[in-house]
């Protein structure tokens, strides 16, 4: 019985381990309302500046080999949302537009801080430039547990006010047996949560953003 059981695990790892997975992320910062920012106008930019639409890989693949077919693929998937299968391995992406849910959490946050948001750059208006420059997954498989670490980088620019940063993160989690859909967006989620709340507290930035 304990070897047929053994038998089936490994069937449904393997089997799990053939289809891509479309992350779903989710930004939340914690934010306490006030008046910090005294009702500067401020206009926040969001790209998405990484150089592959491909967080990581997890399962026995080859990543490089596959990245081009997952990149030609997105497009597809934010029209149809279905899964796609690909024959040899796991890699994971996301159909989410990141730049938007970045740019969302921040439009929120620093609006509760007091700021007024406003939709146009001007002369008159701070603009805060923001750039998501890594989003990655990484894992080692054991028999026992899968060690997954997650990291993130984002890049904060308010050119006018001489302030430029970068803002980066890491996330390591042992993961008992292989790693599953849920615990993924879960540190991913996380991971670049942990790293839009350190902007938002980053003292220098609301102090050059008052300037």
């Amino acid at each position: 019985m304990k070897k047929t059981l053994l038998v089936v695990i490994l069937a449904f790892t393997a089997a799990c381990a053939t289809s891509s997975q479309d992350a779903v992320i989710s930004i939340f910062p914690k934010v306490n309302s006030s008046n910090i920012g005294e009702s500067i106008p401020l206009y926040i930019s969001v790209e998405d500046s990484r150089s592959s639409g491909v967080i990581g890989t997890y399962g026995n693949s080859d990543q490089n080999e596959n990245d081009q077919d997952i990149e030609r693929s997105l497009e597809d998937s934010r029209s149809t949302n279905q899964s796609n299968q690909y024959n040899s391995g796991s890699q994971i992406y996301t159909s989410q537009d990141l730049a938007r849910t970045i740019g969302v959490a921040l439009v929120d946050s620093f609006s509760r801080m007091g700021f007024q948001i406003t939709d146009k750059d001007s002369p008159s208006v701070v603009h805060l430039h923001v750039f998501l420059e890594e989003l990655n997954y990484e894992v080692d498989s054991g028999t026992i547990k899968t060690d997954v670490e997650t990291k993130s980088r984002v890049r904060v620019e308010a050119i006018d006010k001489g302030y430029n940063r970068t803002f980066s993160n890491s996330e390591q989690r042992a993961v008992p047996f292989s790693a599953n859909a849920d615990s993924n967006n879960s540190q991913l989620s996380n991971t670049l949560n942990t790293t839009i709340q350190r902007i938002i507290d980053d003292t220098d930035l609301i102090n050059a953003l008052k300037k």
